[in-house]
């Protein structure tokens, strides 16, 4: 027995020192940070005005104009030098330039930020290591797109399927630092709507390897008074893997509408996507074959087909006295049919809510209040039944019929002081409300209906940017997050419910600094430490079976950083090198799942560290060129860190060419990825189990050396 209070003693004083080496490690790096800015800022030659931000102009235009971009994730319009937060932004001329590639290698390219993708609809989206334990998906990270939300009820995000031609910009806001958006641990991605300001229409087709080809067509027509964007995509993919087949069709249309003090926006989506899934395969197949499928998927031609709509509306007014309210109200229904080696999967979900926000901006002699205030409040039924596979691929008899309520109430409020160009200060808070109901209409396994209301989570925020000079600011946050367990993880496999089941919970503090060292070098730094409470853990316990526990601890210490460089150029050309990062050495703190003890252990689905090197150059504005590096740490594939993957880089080339004849543009765009032939892994599945005697299946095979090219025409009138 003291044997036993020994070693627990020995290993409380390893954590602690651990984590007291840890915040020591934090500390020293934010020192560095504020003395090398005080250095530089002793030497530095004070900055020219950059040039406006135009996301219809081309490269150069905009990459050398980062102080002028404009930040909307606190509900304030502020340049991103001025936000207390660390944001990072993908302005609409970048989105257009990798127009070719998926989403995440877009997202990719932001420190901090890392998507997984197994293939065109399976992705894993994850900031600063939170959502890394999701199996199939991207959760515990919020999605809005022109505030209208995209994550469902348990915290499920699905932005893979949209049609990119329809976002002119994307906002990534890491870690818990957005109340007027939920307290997601991970943080949220705000995508914003494109909104013509002249007459247009353009189709555009590309095609590369594995048979892709995509179409698109888009409208836009102004007036004096109003925008309108109606956009069409047709995207079709045999895919690199075995059985992986991709058809997806877009509809959108966004519209605006001035009337008098008030503004009305529209936004209408609807997705119909088929996709066959190949799923992961061992190390031996990963390394031999990995073109080839899972055998069990490629057997039956497993595949997801569904299809979703999406509305939503809101209106902002501008009131007498500096009032300002916004009030939005959204809408989705989904039916999805999955055939998986197990069981035939439906489902079908409805989800809807509202927003609303009060806004009051005091003027003072120095500068300004604002005061801020509103709810989300969100409403879904999801219903799911699984049954018996069938030799010609159809449902047979049902094995489970299900039911589930899903609803939550969030209340936001936030103060923000401005003085004199030169402080910002933002202090918040969101109130948060959870519950959950379900219903077994089978039954034949033992009734497991019931309903689990969470406790009230209040989640504060405090943050200060300072002017240390115009073009340089330092900032510094102390924030709450939480994510709750889905309803499924409060199921227990015996029948039941897990009532002592809560939500994860974190407190981010966070020092950042962006701004320029001298006219041509642009940087943007932060060291931040996020320690997060009740670490839910998607225990397997059958091919098609998880169990959700609370099962200790994790510390997120981390660096991550952004240099741009614009070297010197002639009046016809310019070209500019950056380099982008992050350092995250997150382990588990106090983590014992069963009768395993995994403390002090790396976490799990999370590279260590990341890189990317850019070169772009413009030429005549008529010809772009980009090159691209990423470099990708070794990844723990188990809790106990017995096997990892390996590092990976991949280098990546962009060419764009344009030219007009009068009111017609064309735009010519080709994409060469992977040009080494990188063997890598672009997903993994974290402590894979083993079924049937089968080897564990823990790798999602990347793309080899493959390519992509664009022809786009646009007639403006």
């Amino acid at each position: 027995m003291l044997q036993k209070v020994q070693r627990e003693s020995e290993k409380r004083k390893q954590t602690l020192q651990t984590k007291e080496n840890q915040f020591i490690a934090m500390k020293n790096c934010s020192l560095a940070l504020v003395t090398l800015l005080f250095i530089f800022q002793s030497y530095r030659v004070p900055a020219q005005d950059s040039a406006p931000f135009d996301e219809e102009s081309s490269i150069q235009d905009s990459v050398f104009a980062i102080d002028a971009v404009t930040v909307h994730a606190f509900h304030y319009e502020s340049r991103l030098l001025e936000t207390p937060a660390a944001i990072s932004i993908l302005a609409a001329d970048q989105l257009e330039q990798n127009s070719l590639q998926p989403i995440d290698f877009v997202l990719n390219q932001v420190p901090g930020v890392y998507m997984q993708s197994a293939s065109l609809t399976t992705n894993r989206l994850t900031i600063r290591g939170v959502g890394s334990r999701t199996p199939y998906a991207s959760n515990k990270i919020r999605a809005y797109y022109a505030g209208i939300p995209l994550t469902n009820g348990v915290g499920e995000t699905t932005i893979e399927d949209l049609n990119q031609s329809v976002l002119s910009s994307f906002e990534v806001i890491k870690g818990p630092a957005s109340g007027f958006y939920g307290a997601g641990l991970g943080g949220t991605l705000l995508l914003d709507a494109v909104h013509p300001n002249q007459n247009q229409f353009s189709v555009d087709y590309g095609f590369g390897s594995y048979q892709t080809h995509e179409f698109n067509g888009n409208l836009y027509l102004t007036g004096d008074n109003s925008n309108n964007h109606l956009a069409i995509e047709r995207l079709s993919s045999d895919g690199y893997r075995e059985n992986n087949e991709t058809e997806r069709v877009n509809l959108n249309y966004v519209g605006q509408f001035d009337i008098a003090n008030h503004q009305l926006n529209l936004i209408v989506n609807h997705t119909d996507l088929k996709a066959y899934i190949p799923s992961s395969v061992d190390f031996e197949s990963f390394t031999n074959s990995p073109e080839l499928a899972a055998a069990n998927w490629a057997a039956i031609r497993g595949y997801e087909d569904y299809q979703k709509n999406l509305l939503g509306a809101s209106v902002i007014s501008d009131w007498d006295r500096n009032w300002k309210s916004t009030i939005s109200f959204f809408g989705q229904n989904r039916a999805s049919d999955e055939l998986r080696p197990f069981n035939f999967l439906t489902e079908e979900s409805h989800y809807f809510g509202g927003r609303f926000i009060l806004e009051k901006t005091v003027l003072t002699e120095n500068g300004s209040w604002k005061f801020m205030l509103g709810n989300e409040s969100f409403f879904e039924r999801y219903d799911w039944a699984t049954f018996e596979n069938t030799d010609d691929g159809s449902a047979g008899e049902i094995l489970s019929d299900n039911k589930e309520k899903r609803n939550y109430v969030n209340g936001f409020g936030q103060l923000d002081y401005y003085l004199a160009n030169r402080v910002r200060i933002s202090a918040g808070a969101n109130i948060n409300k959870t519950y959950y109901d379900y219903t077994d209409l089978l039954g034949a396994d033992g009734d497991r209906s019931g309903d689990h209301s969470f406790k009230t989570v209040i989640s504060p925020r405090l943050a200060i940017n300072y002017s240390l000079t115009d073009k340089n600011k330092l900032y510094a946050q102390v924030s709450h997050g939480f994510s709750p367990p889905s309803l499924e993880e409060t199921l227990l496999p015996e029948g039941g419910r897990n009532t002592d089941i809560q939500p994860e919970t974190g407190w981010n503090y966070e020092l950042g600094s962006r701004g320029y060292l001298f006219d041509e070098l642009y940087y943007d730094i932060s060291a931040f430490y996020m320690s997060i409470e009740n670490l839910l853990v998607a225990r397997r316990v059958d091919e098609d079976a998880y169990q959700g526990t609370n099962a200790g601890k994790t510390a997120h210490p981390g660096l991550e950083y952004y240099l741009q460089y614009t070297l010197p150029g002639g009046e016809n050309y310019k070209h500019q090198l950056s380099a982008n990062g992050s350092f995250s050495p997150f382990y588990f703190v106090d983590f014992v799942d069963g009768e395993n003890d995994y403390s002090d252990k790396e976490l799990t689905g999370t590279p260590r560290y990341q890189t990317n090197l850019s070169y772009a150059l413009s030429i005549k504005q008529r010809f772009n060129l980009q090159l691209n590096y990423q470099q990708v740490g070794k990844i723990p594939l188990r809790d106990d860190n017995s096997i990892y993957t390996d590092a990976y880089g991949l280098l990546n080339a962009n060419v764009q060419y344009l030219k007009n004849w009068g009111n017609l543009n064309m735009k010519a765009l080709l994409a060469l990825n992977n040009l080494t032939g990188e063997h890598y892994s672009s997903m993994v599945l974290i402590n894979a189990s083993s079924f049937g005697g089968s080897a564990p299946r823990y790798y999602y095979p990347g793309l080899p050396r493959n390519f992509a090219f664009r022809l786009k025409f646009s007639y403006l009138f």
